[in-house]
């Protein structure tokens, strides 16, 4: 906790140093709602599901998992591996719901930016890419799945337990 404390007090001398007195209000403010004493799963969870996915951040989704790939305190490689194929599964619930709203070009879009680095990764993307252009990808039976709301519950339930397990295994900034 005293590590927390003093990062706190570092990020409010930076704040400060540079001018940035909104960003210092707002940083206080949320502190005093219990946010900044820990990672919390919920607020985590809230911002994925709330925020990022229907509000079309892309970006910002991948860089939450990018941050949180490189919390190198984790006790295994394993959870990094489960991390991965739970980022995977994110993204395409992200896909999934700009199609479900009509959003093409969101994927498209995506697509264009992330493209080269899903293709790097272990699991299969590259029948994704052709999912914006199918008439009903949510009747094809490689996609199916994915439309479905067990699917989506099922990765909601899966996240939980992972950020729950992560974070009362390993806490970044009190060790």
């Amino acid at each position: 906790m005293e590590n927390m404390q003093y990062a706190e007090e570092l990020v409010r001398e930076f704040l400060v140093f540079r001018g940035f007195t909104n960003t210092l209000q707002a940083f206080e403010t949320e502190l005093c709602t219990d946010i900044g004493k820990g990672f919390q799963v919920n607020k985590i969870l809230d911002l994925i599901f709330t925020v990022y996915i229907p509000k079309y951040q892309a970006e910002k989704l991948v860089g939450l998992f990018s941050f949180f790939k490189q919390c190198s305190s984790w006790p295994e490689t394993m959870m990094l591996d489960t991390l991965s194929k739970l980022e995977g599964s994110v993204l395409r619930c992200y896909i999934v719901h700009a199609l479900q709203s009509g959003r093409k070009d969101k994927v498209v879009e995506f697509f264009g930016m992330n493209g080269n680095a899903l293709l790097l990764k272990t699991y299969d993307w590259t029948p994704w890419f052709a999912i914006p252009y199918l008439k009903n990808p949510s009747l094809d039976p490689q996609f199916r799945v994915y439309f479905s709301k067990e699917w989506y519950e099922a990765l909601r339930l899966s996240l939980r337990n992972f950020f729950s397990e992560i974070f009362n295994v390993s806490h970044i900034l009190w060790n």
